[in-house]
């Protein structure tokens, strides 16, 4: 198991509130649509999967993941998505 999964589960098991508070802080600059456009990058769906389930077009989720990158100054779409995740969103 990787040094990251582990210490991932050691807060979890320990409760770590702290950290999921300081990363819900930093989700409170997205909009309410780019909230939801992350939490469907934290369950893993692509542009094609989340623009059906939000009703929108590819390009439009292909926008809003980009705004998201930028304003949480993630490199990719996959630290975004455990960035949701560790946010606790759904």
């Amino acid at each position: 198991m990787s040094a990251a999964a582990t210490m991932r589960l050691l807060g979890t098991a320990t409760g770590c509130a702290s950290d999921r508070d300081r990363t819900r802080a930093l989700l409170d600059v997205l909009t309410e649509r780019e909230t939801q456009v992350l939490a469907c990058l934290g369950e893993g769906l692509s542009n094609a999967r989340i623009a059906r389930r939000l009703h929108l077009s590819e390009a439009t989720v292909k926008g809003h993941v980009s705004r998201v990158l930028d304003k949480l100054g993630c490199a990719n779409r996959t630290q975004a998505g455990l960035l949701a995740r560790d946010a606790g969103l759904r």
